[in-house]
């Protein structure tokens, strides 16, 4: 699912690097704008999650950053950020697909994002045994 995918060390974790077409980039920047939009509207925020909110903002702008590139873009993303991505997705997911009609562009965006699920899953296990790899501990 994700072409040229590569594990880097990068200030003692593991980072993905891969290449995403401009829908699915769309589609994840989407869904993880409309998820910080629901998860983080409070009147006042604590420390903790403000700093949440800040790392999830940076991700989303990484994502939305080739908007309207054609083909492929760079992805880089650790274990955390990945993690997030799956919870933006899946909540968007299960909040934004009601039974009822959805035009066709809203129907093709879910049609991505669960094309997405399971290789980000996948992503993010890989990560974490990267990352336990990195810090020398064993399995």
């Amino acid at each position: 699912m994700f072409p040229d995918l590569h594990l880097v060390p990068e200030d003692g974790r593991a980072v993905a690097v891969f290449g995403l077409d401009a829908e699915r980039r769309a589609a994840l920047a989407d869904a993880l704008s409309w998820r910080i939009t629901s998860r983080f509207q409070a009147e006042s925020l604590e420390a903790e999650t403000a700093l949440e909110l800040r790392d999830a903002g940076a991700l989303a702008d990484r994502l939305d950053k080739n908007r309207g590139v054609e083909g492929m873009a760079p992805v880089r993303v650790n274990a955390d950020q990945v993690r997030l991505l799956i919870e933006a997705v899946v909540t968007y997911i299960s909040e934004r697909d009601p039974e009822s009609y959805q035009p066709p562009e809203h129907r093709a965006r879910l049609e991505q994002l669960n094309d997405l699920v399971d290789p980000l899953f996948d992503l993010a296990f890989e990560l974490d045994k990267a990352d336990k790899v990195l810090g020398g501990s064993t399995f």
